[in-house]
């Protein structure tokens, strides 16, 4: 597996732009919508943000990949509205997540050897509950599961109590870390789970099983199975 350069939850920040010189694969995990108001983003810098982000991609289709995050899921559809949404910019990113010349920028994961990159991982609780719906859908975990969102994405709204929601488990873009402290086996034991989403203070990753938790506004470099800071 050649080196792979990620991207964690970017909501308008832009540590991310060092990539833009990097040459290799480029992994965004998703998030890139929602400015916390505390860190001094507006919502029109993270609109031109994604702007350019999006630009980065259509110039290096082959090597670059945009994951979809549970940001993005309101600006699909509107009626599933969570934090910090932005109704003036509902449109407009509306426009860019299902617009026919982009919506196929995005996709829910990828999976490169044992690597699953996917924003807020698979819970195996999740995984068994709707493996019925998505192991028709393809012969391959990665396709099962981008069809999935394409065919069935409210599967993907579904939040447990954790994230303020009702369902039992948090869907692939909503799943909480403490999540994954409940579970006795992973949902594949074989399979690492690269993921944002919860935010975390400290400098390196937070390892649990077969999760490495990365989102801390810092690049990584995956390279021989170790992830690395990325300078």
């Amino acid at each position: 597996m050649n080196e792979i350069l990620i991207v964690p939850d970017v909501h308008g920040r832009k540590f991310w732009k060092p990539a833009l010189d990097y040459k290799g694969e480029v992994i965004f995990l998703g998030d890139y919508t929602d400015p916390y108001p505390a860190e001094g983003i507006t919502d029109e810098d993270a609109w031109q943000n994604m702007l350019q982000i999006v630009d980065f991609k259509q110039q290096n289709p082959d090597r670059i990949t945009l994951l979809v995050g549970n940001h993005e899921l309101h600006y699909y559809d509107r009626k599933f509205q969570a934090g910090r949404f932005e109704k003036q910019y509902y449109e407009k990113y509306h426009d860019i997540l299902t617009g026919e010349k982009t919506a196929g920028l995005f996709r829910l994961c990828r999976k490169i050897d044992n690597y699953l990159f996917i924003h807020a991982g698979i819970t195996k609780g999740w995984y068994d509950l709707h493996k019925k719906d998505f192991l028709p859908l393809g012969d391959d975990l990665e396709t099962q599961l981008n069809q999935l969102f394409v065919q069935k994405i409210v599967s993907f709204y579904e939040a447990s109590f954790e994230r303020g929601g009702w369902d039992n488990y948090g869907s692939p873009l909503w799943a909480d870390i403490h999540e994954y402290d409940d579970e006795t086996e992973p949902f594949d034991k074989d399979i690492i789970q690269i993921i944002g989403h919860t935010q975390i203070t400290t400098e390196e990753p937070y390892v649990k099983g077969n999760i490495r938790l990365v989102d801390n506004r810092r690049l990584y470099l995956l390279a021989d199975g170790e992830l690395k800071h990325y300078e």
